[in-house]
């Protein structure tokens, strides 16, 4: 018997799965396309890149708190939330703020120093979403606003795991 060849025959699928489904037609398009096919594309890797970006950060946000009370605040109402609805459910619900994020991104990007992924998405999240009800995280109509006069020792609501750190943010 070679090792890693699964021998037991194959079982049909009790979940029924639909096919083609619209997400497996749309396609990433060449070039040599239309200036529209590739204006879709770019804006639908664009938005699957934001709701990726949005889910790694919730995670983060989760599981890497800071030490600090308002981190580890917010990580527990994400667990509260995660235990509440479920993961799936969960990540439906941050999938559907990839237009808003997409939105406010484009409205400050130009001046935006840091990067997108690491700092701006986290940011929002921290900013726009309450978590006060586990069974609906939603959107705030009106963002926390900052602090004018931030502790000398404010750090990072998330923190990465020295294995995820670049070189640079290591000595942080």
């Amino acid at each position: 018997m070679k090792t890693g060849v699964n021998t037991q025959t194959a079982i049909s699928s009790p979940i029924a799965v639909p096919w083609p489904s619209e997400l497996e037609k749309v396609e990433i398009t060449p070039a040599a396309q239309n200036q529209d096919g590739a204006m879709q594309a770019a804006t639908l890797e664009s938005a699957l890149e934001t709701a990726a970006c949005l889910w790694e950060a919730v995670l983060t946000l989760r599981d890497h708190p800071a030490s600090d009370p308002d981190a580890i605040a917010l990580a527990l109402a994400i667990r509260e939330t995660c235990n509440a609805i479920g993961t799936a459910e969960l990540r439906l619900t941050v999938i559907g703020w990839t237009g808003a994020v997409e939105a406010a991104w484009s409205a400050v990007a130009d001046g935006y120093n840091l990067c997108f992924d690491w700092d701006y998405v986290p940011g929002w999240i921290i900013d726009h979403i309450a978590w006060s009800d586990p069974a609906h995280p939603t959107i705030r109509h009106d963002p926390l606003q900052p602090d004018p006069d931030p502790p000398a020792n404010a750090r990072p609501v998330a923190t990465l795991p020295p294995d995820l750190q670049s070189p640079a943010e290591e000595g942080n």
